[in-house]
């Protein structure tokens, strides 16, 4: 069983976003969705998680198609964590994670339920922010939080399960950036199918078993990193030369951009006035 995307196309107000797009997320599999800005990244996420409604193709989550599933049944077996999230009430961070657990109560939490909220985190490295209200964390450390509640979602239950990460590594400095798509490695070994948008091509890369690659809201390519990763792909998709090589520690291709020497990237120096 899996996550089925089947010829799905968008349209708004009559203009085509994204257009006969396959795809597919295995359990156990990271898929990454790359391209530039206004490729249909986000709308393409939208549509599988059922945001918005495509005009065309279809949907099925484990051999059922999206309408048929209930709200509660199917937040048991996908996480969805979006680009950013809106929550300007007192709560602590605790409260927020547990959040992520309501799909399985029967209208009390548990001490299961609280266990797993103190393994998330553990496991997004924010036990010292035990205690503290969610809005004076910075954006880093709430999209660590927001993180936490997503995992705890669908930490346990019937498999396959799917994590679906719009920008998971936004407002992370780098060591967190690898941390969190680690955690998405962690649970694919755990059975869960993960789609990620990304927008590093390294990253997706190192993590990712396959990658699909958007422009202009149609796939351009999608394979293995070294299938797809290469300087043709790469430059007809981002406009930018590069560099493929071997990594040097990973079984995974290495981008290396090359800046254009035609463009003169001098700035002139700022010219100090005489004071007389």
């Amino acid at each position: 069983m899996s996550l089925v995307a089947q010829n799905i196309s968008v349209h708004i107000n009559s203009i085509p976003i994204i257009e006969d797009i396959s795809l597919t997320v295995t359990s156990g599999k990271i898929l990454a969705v790359v391209g530039p800005n206004g490729a249909g990244k986000s709308t393409l996420l939208k549509a599988l998680v059922g945001e918005i409604r495509a005009n065309s193709g279809e949907i099925v989550i484990n051999n059922r198609e999206l309408q048929q599933w209930r709200k509660q049944d199917l937040a048991k077996v996908r996480a969805v964590l979006p680009q950013s999230s809106s929550l300007t009430f007192g709560f602590t961070i605790e409260e927020v994670i547990l959040m992520g657990r309501t799909p399985h109560m029967r209208g009390i939490e548990t001490k299961h339920d609280h266990a797993i909220v103190s393994e998330a985190m553990h496991l997004t490295q924010i036990n010292h922010l035990r205690g503290r209200i969610y809005t004076t964390l910075s954006g880093g450390e709430r999209q660590r939080v927001q993180l936490a509640r997503v995992l705890v979602q669908i930490w346990d239950g019937e498999s396959p399960r799917y994590l679906l990460l719009d920008e998971p590594t936004n407002n992370l400095d780098l060591s967190h950036q690898h941390g969190t798509l680690a955690l998405a490695e962690q649970f694919a070994h755990r059975q869960v199918g993960v789609l990620t948008i990304l927008h590093d091509l390294n990253l997706a890369a190192q993590y990712a078993d396959e990658i699909l690659v958007l422009k202009r809201g149609r796939t351009l390519a999608v394979g293995t990193p070294r299938d797809v990763l290469t300087p043709d792909t790469i430059r007809s998709t981002f406009n930018m030369p590069v560099m493929v090589q071997a990594h040097p520690y990973y079984d995974c291709p290495l981008i290396v951009p090359i800046p254009d020497l035609s463009i003169d990237h001098q700035v002139e120096p700022i010219q100090k006035e005489t004071i007389q």
